[in-house]
């Protein structure tokens, strides 16, 4: 399917494991639940696409756009994500553990209960996010923007680059358990 214009298709529960979707157009498509383990979504546009409780683990998402998109309870373990656009997407309970997401952006993303532990988020932007409970704990922070991001009782114990991070306008609350050196005010009431 690489390159093919897929969008507004419906594939729930499909079997993509290691699918070639390169360069493909999938514009509120449906992927919720699918099982693509090793796929190739490389400079794909799945703006506004639902990938909810999809397993995409090792999968190649380099420069791919997913704006506004559905993604809440996907499986990105150990995926490839560098270069990718998340703007105002939905990661709810999103699972990244030790995927590699340089220069990515989530800019006005939810990433409630997200898990980017081991992750190496280098140069990635999390400006305006809302990353309440998101587990960060031993992610490469080096050069990543989080101004204006909520991080109410968010997790960021042995967190790596925190002094290249930036954090300006940046919130948290009582619960966010934060590492020597960073303080954050309290986030007011939505």
């Amino acid at each position: 399917m690489s390159g093919w214009n897929i969008s507004k298709a419906n594939y729930p529960g499909a079997d993509l494991t290691a699918a070639n979707l390169r360069g493909v157009q999938a514009h509120d498509a449906n992927f919720d639940g699918v099982q693509a383990v090793g796929a190739d979504l490389r400079l794909s546009d799945f703006s506004s696409a639902s990938f909810e409780d999809a397993v995409l683990i090792g999968s190649r998402l380099q420069g791919a756009s997913f704006n506004s998109a559905n993604m809440a309870g996907v499986v990105l373990t150990g995926a490839q994500l560098s270069d990718g656009l998340f703007i105002g997407t939905v990661l709810t309970g999103a699972q990244l553990q030790s995927s590699t997401v340089h220069k990515a952006d989530f800019s006005a993303a939810s990433l409630t209960r997200a898990d980017f532990s081991a992750a190496d988020l280098t140069g990635s932007v999390f400006d305006n996010a809302i990353l309440t409970h998101a587990d960060l704990a031993g992610a490469n922070l080096t050069e990543a923007s989080f101004r204006g991001a909520r991080l109410g009782g968010a997790e960021h114990d042995s967190v790596i680059g925190l002094e290249f991070a930036d954090f300006e306008g940046a919130c948290g609350s009582e619960a966010s358990r934060l590492p020597l050196g960073l303080e954050l005010p309290l986030c007011e009431a939505p």
